[in-house]
């Protein structure tokens, strides 16, 4: 296991309260054609939100909590909600892909980005070490991996059809 491997292991956790919100996406070539979803909440670990905290900090927001020795100036009222999803693009041959990014909310902040959604953008390495992560979790808390829930996705958008 490598370093990256190891550090998105650990920071990689399905909210096992939370629920599976089954969806849809559309995409335009020629027209409009739309695509199975399936978005997971993520617990806020340490790790993302230490992440979470330092793209704040770029766009200058306070962090949510300590960093770098500095207790005085964050904004300790507020919290971070993470989520990633798995979709399936039409065509027979098309498999699950995660997202390119896992996104967060910020929550109950006095800042003026109260309700702003961020990305934490993945490298392709990265989302194959958080897919499999899912895939294990999810058989772990639902009894099905990615794909079977996202099967069950698209029959939902079928039947809605």
């Amino acid at each position: 296991m490598t370093l990256t491997e190891n550090f998105i292991q650990n920071a990689i956790h399905l909210d096992a309260g939370a629920e599976v919100m089954y969806g849809s996406d559309q995409m335009y070539d020629t027209y409009p054609c739309r695509f199975p979803t399936v978005e997971f909440q993520l617990m806020a670990t340490d790790a993302l939100v230490e992440v979470a905290d330092r793209i704040r900090l770029e766009k200058g927001y306070k962090p949510m909590h300590p960093r770098d020795g500095r207790s005085d100036d964050v904004d300790c009222d507020g919290w971070y909600d993470f989520y990633v999803g798995v979709s399936k693009l039409p065509g027979d041959h098309q498999e699950c892909q995660l997202d390119s990014s896992i996104s967060f909310v910020v929550v109950n902040s006095d800042s003026d980005d109260n309700e702003d959604m961020y990305n934490i953008d993945l490298t392709e390495t990265e989302r194959e070490y958080v897919y499999e992560i899912l895939n294990r979790q999810c058989r772990r808390y639902h009894g099905k991996d990615c794909a079977a829930l996202l099967a069950e996705s698209e029959k939902e958008l079928m039947d809605t059809a």
